[in-house]
């Protein structure tokens, strides 16, 4: 028996707990952990906000948290090529925390692992989703080049992938998606475009800080704030929790172009394709 089989048995099916329960649980902490970065981040960015946070602290506990998040849904996965997928983002994305030179060959096996997961779920996921999916890999394998492999012409492209793939999270709310929902994202996106035309410098401030994007534009920063607050919305009314934890590690991880951000990101895009849509 592999490593994976006796880790999946151990986690799924020699306790009494769920695995699907496990994998979820484990990615809502990892969710709260990378928010709590998130919200830390942008407090010390204001105006007469704290000099100084834990946010080094905050940082590490939140990768270390997504990385085992990503274990768990590797080793309690149906699939054994998205498992193994899975386990290449966490444990990698754990490594990258030991040293510098694991940096680059973190971030190749981070971006091949989750394209791993997308392929082995490639029937379940079908053309939109499938298409949603693609977008959130291209915009890892980019942002990580710019970020990690120093080609930083790739910066602007690989802001506006990532946040054009929260865009279009509400793909994987399907049905779910109804009036209020979309309500809900309408007000979002009308309420980003007004502060960010009254307020230009300060929505540009807050967005570098808090997400990391580099020159996208205000359409695209509302897009993506009004897809993720539609599937955030959805999620949250009917109850599906892996798409509520995805959809708040991919808005609130910021842009993946550091592995800091790359593993929550990876993370979110597991929690949809693996949790919600393959189970």
């Amino acid at each position: 028996m592999s490593t994976r089989s006796v880790l999946g048995a151990a986690l799924a099916g020699e306790t009494d707990v769920d695995g699907r329960s496990l994998a979820v649980l484990a990615t809502g902490v990892a969710a709260l952990a990378v928010a709590a970065r998130f919200l830390a981040t942008l407090v010390v960015a204001v105006p007469g906000g704290p000099a100084a946070a834990p946010l080094g602290a905050l940082s590490t506990a939140a990768v270390v948290v997504a990385a085992g998040a990503a274990v768990v849904v590797g080793v309690t996965e149906r699939r054994p090529t998205a498992g193994v997928g899975a386990l290449f983002v966490g444990v990698f994305g754990a490594l990258s925390l030991l040293a510098a030179a694991a940096a680059t060959p973190a971030a190749v096996a981070v971006v091949a692992g989750l394209a791993l997961v997308v392929a082995a779920h490639r029937d379940a996921l079908g053309r939109w989703r499938g298409a949603a999916a693609a977008v959130f890999v291209g915009a890892l394998a980019v942002n990580l080049a710019a970020g990690v492999g120093g080609v930083a012409a790739l910066r602007g492209t690989g802001s506006t992938l990532a946040l054009v793939g929260v865009g279009l999270t509400p793909a994987f709310a399907a049905r779910a998606t109804d009036g209020p929902a979309l309500g809900w994202g309408v007000a979002a996106f009308g309420a980003v475009v007004a502060f960010g035309l009254g307020l230009p410098f300060v929505t540009g401030a807050a967005t570098l800080a808090g997400t990391g994007a580099v020159g996208a534009s205000l359409p695209v920063l509302a897009f993506a704030a009004a897809g993720a607050v539609t599937t955030g919305s959805a999620a949250a009314r009917t109850r599906r929790f892996p798409l509520l934890a995805g959809v708040v590690l991919l808005a609130v991880a910021g842009v993946p172009a550091t592995l800091p951000r790359a593993v929550p990101f990876a993370l979110g895009v597991l929690a949809l394709v693996s949790l919600e849509v393959g189970r």
